[in-house]
Formats: C-alpha cells, sequence, structure tokens
C-alpha cells in the first residue's frame, strides 16, 4: 500500500475545506486536515469543518492606537486601557500643537 497525498485544486469541490486527498495509488481513501483524517463523504467533511470553526474561539484583547499631528510631524501612541486613552485624548485636545487625532482598535492575541 503506497499512500500518497494530493494537493486539491481549485475546481475541487472541497477546495478551502481540507488539506489533502489521501490516496492509495489512484484509489482515493480519506481526506487530510489539520483537524485529522476525514472520510470521502463530503456531508460528512462540511460539517466536521463547520463544527471545529465554530468552537474554536481565539481569546484576544483591544490594543488601541492613537495618531495624531505634532507641529505637522505624525506620532502614535499605544494604549491597552480604553481609560487611558480617552485620559490622553482629554489632554491632548487641550493642546492647540497637537492636531489630526485618530484611533485605531486592533485585536491582540492573548
Amino acid at each position: 500500500m503506497q499512500l500518497t497525498y494530493q494537493k486539491l485544486g481549485q475546481d475541487h469541490p472541497m477546495y478551502g475545506k481540507v488539506d489533502f486527498l489521501v490516496a492509495d495509488g489512484s484509489t482515493p481513501i480519506c481526506y487530510k486536515s489539520k483537524a485529522g483524517y476525514l472520510p470521502l463523504e463530503s456531508n460528512a467533511v462540511v460539517a466536521h469543518a463547520e463544527n471545529t470553526a465554530a468552537t474554536v474561539e481565539i481569546e484576544s484583547k483591544p490594543l488601541y492606537v492613537l495618531s495624531f499631528k505634532v507641529n505637522g510631524e505624525e506620532e502614535e501612541m499605544t494604549f491597552s486601557s480604553k481609560k487611558a486613552l480617552d485620559k490622553r485624548i482629554a489632554l491632548f485636545s487641550e493642546k492647540t500643537f497637537i492636531t489630526e487625532m485618530n484611533t485605531t482598535v486592533y485585536k491582540t492575541i492573548v
């Protein structure tokens, strides 16, 4: 028995759902995904892919980036606390030489 792992083409109905098609010579046996080996039944693979996607939750926390200009030069500051960001915005809004304040929120993985 000689197993081969074949990458799926974009025209294959399971493309993007599984990584490889496992075959013995030219006879397909099963699919291989990141979660393990799956049977050839496409309904089982789709249900398994949906279940693994639904159960995986990535824990993240916000990262606040404050972009502004000081006398025409661009600057940035990062904050992990919304309260600290709000205090800095209140302080900077009183200064006439600080302009164009923008806040961007990113999610960082914990």
